[in-house]
């Protein structure tokens, strides 16, 4: 009996880190922030552009693994965009994004979900924050960091969210 327990221990350990790899980033956490950075500072324009929005603010920085394993370099933001049909906003906004070499993941109807790489997006009509707004989400990898790498994330982890675009 103690022994099935152990077993079923393990297994939801194993099962509750599993949001996180539980190896070391092959990239310095500079180096994934930056791909991050990188990949929403080319998203976020295509995604204003496709839905003609007159307000962007987006912001992210490092924070804890939702396992508490490991850190993750993720955000959001907001963009306010003229009322139209969500439908074809949706439509347009994932073809900007396809077309710029991102990947459609989406599984779920009135959202766009892409990633490059390592970096997910996703992109939603967000009708509680008023009429033409959206929300953005997005997120690295959840890794490990040991050494300069991971004194850099605790030191960032304590500072306010990055402004990325606004």
């Amino acid at each position: 009996m103690r022994a099935t327990l152990t077993v079923l221990a393990l297994v939801a350990l194993v099962a509750s880190t599993s949001a996180c790899s539980l190896g070391k980033d092959e990239a310095s956490a500079k180096d994934r922030e930056k791909q991050v950075v990188d990949a929403v500072s080319e998203a976020v324009p295509l995604v204003e552009k496709a839905l003609d929005a007159s307000k962007v603010e987006v912001s992210g920085g490092w924070g804890s693994c939702p396992s508490g394993v490991g850190h993750v370099y993720s955000g959001g933001g907001s963009l306010v965009a003229p009322k139209g049909d969500t439908a074809a906003q949706l439509d347009a906004v994932r073809t900007a994004l396809v077309d710029a070499d991102f990947e459609d993941g989406t599984q779920v109807d009135g959202h766009v979900s892409v990633s490059r790489g390592d970096v997910d997006l996703d992109v939603q009509p967000s009708p509680a924050r008023g009429e033409g707004a959206w929300s953005l989400s997005f997120s690295g990898p959840c890794k490990r960091y040991s050494g300069d790498d991971e004194d850099y994330v605790k030191e960032q982890g304590l500072q306010p969210a990055t402004t990325l675009l606004q």
